[in-house]
């Protein structure tokens, strides 16, 4: 019996020591291991790129998948930004204040330039985004991110804010694209009665929208925030009657609903007009995708020109788009700068705008017979942009824009009449430091 024991008791021990040292080696691996992939990581940079929300047909995710497939030693990460371009301008601008370093790249609105620039928030590019390579990209867009001498973005998303119509409505009453607001609102009028649907869709909600929108009414009829020596205009007799004439589209000729007041986003606006339920809608260029999609009510439907003018005065489409700084607190600059080489190339932006994605920046994308068949409006585009209209370039933009939005939401709500408005918001401007 004791030896019966003695031989249990040492192949017991025999056991422990086997799997004493098994462990040891799995561990002395396992360390091993984890060493590597700490290597290999550290050889890998992430760098972080603000995207809009809105992403039509999934293009950017899609970009975002393919650089990291062909990167071993950069991947990029998107943060996402409100469609909202006042709620996302605050949101970059909390990050870039508090210093925070999870914002490599500035997916940077063209009204934004002065002011980022100003607070040095942003790295200026001049070293890197050459004059030659400029050239390649739509001057209008390098002109709007160029300040104090210094370029600061490059543009990759080209975008206008023209007027989107039916025009298979206009064609069965026999009419044409009004060259005034005034013609306009009795084509809207005509078409609401017959065929039960709206004559504009807006944005008109208390948001950059807003803006946008009463800067194309501003500019049609020879107004402007201020003259070009700087000195605010913005109560004057045309500013105050285009404003009017908003608010007469509403409550006087009743072709816009009173529910545009509500609509703070591009998207709050163009989903009635893409489910065939309006006749007018000025909005960004993301709109024509959107009505060809498949399951459109209105594909093959709608077209593109520029918004109306009044009459003696000329017409104004909004100029828009999106571009790609480097913040100043990027964790790696250069690395930052190969990202954004890539996304803002053209093979890139070809590749996106055959998906369906947004329209970029380079020349040669207009002129290129793939991406015109594909894309028939950008041709319309050329005419279009003749009409461009600008927002204020100011260091102090987002605050102009946002006390520029209460008044003249005031006004459309009823609150205050045109006239009062614009007196009491030319009052804040000048007092502006």
């Amino acid at each position: 019996m004791k030896n019966y024991f003695k031989k249990r008791f040492s192949l017991f021990v025999v056991v422990i020591v086997i799997v004493f040292l098994v462990a040891c080696s799995n561990e002395n691996a396992d360390e091993e291991q984890n060493e590597a992939e700490n290597e290999n990581n550290a050889d890998v940079q992430t760098i972080h790129m603000a995207k809009l929300e809105s992403d039509p047909n999934g293009m950017m995710e899609e970009a975002r998948q393919r650089f990291n497939e062909e990167h071993d030693d950069i991947q990029v990460e998107f943060v996402e930004m409100s469609n909202d371009a006042s709620q996302m301008h605050d949101q970059t601008v909390t990050q870039l204040s508090a210093g925070s370093e999870n914002l490599d790249i500035v997916n940077m609105d063209v009204v934004w330039t002065a002011e980022f620039a100003e607070a040095g928030w942003i790295e200026p590019l001049d070293d890197l985004f050459t004059e030659e390579m400029q050239s390649e990209f739509i001057e209008r867009q390098v002109d709007a991110m160029t300040y104090d001498g210094h370029v600061w973005a490059v543009p990759w998303f080209n975008d206008l804010h023209p007027l989107w119509y039916r025009k298979d409505l206009l064609e069965k009453y026999d009419l044409k694209v009004p060259e005034t607001y005034e013609e306009a609102v009795e084509v809207a009028q005509t078409i609401q009665e017959e065929e039960g649907i709206q004559g504009f869709s807006m944005h008109w909600g208390r948001a950059e929208q807003l803006i946008v929108s009463f800067t194309e009414f501003l500019h049609a009829n020879n107004g402007d925030f201020f003259d070009e020596d700087g000195n605010v205009t913005i109560n004057s007799p045309e500013a105050v009657e285009a404003l009017q004439f908003m608010v007469d589209m509403i409550e006087e000729y009743e072709v816009v609903s009173p529910s545009a007041i509500g609509n703070s986003t591009p998207e709050d606006a163009r989903i009635p007009f893409t489910q065939g339920q309006v006749l007018f809608h000025p909005n960004w260029g993301y709109v024509y995708s959107e009505n060809q999609s498949d399951d459109s009510p209105v594909k093959d439907k709608t077209w593109v020109a520029s918004n109306f003018a009044f009459e003696g005065g000329q017409k104004a489409n909004s100029v828009g788009g999106w571009n790609f700084a480097i913040s100043k607190n990027a964790s790696d600059k250069e690395t930052a700068w190969e990202v954004i080489k890539w996304f803002t190339s053209f093979e890139n932006q070809k590749e996106m705008l055959l998906g369906g994605g947004q329209v970029g920046t380079r020349v040669k994308l207009y002129e290129d017979p793939e991406v015109l068949e594909a894309n028939p409006q950008l041709e319309e585009y050329l005419d279009v942009f003749e009409h461009a209209s600008v927002r204020p370039s100011h260091p102090q933009y987002s605050k102009i824009s946002d006390i520029a939005q209460s008044y003249i939401h005031q006004a459309l709500s009823g609150d205050l009449t045109p006239e009062e408005a614009l007196n009491q918001l030319a009052t804040e401007l000048e007092e502006l430091e």
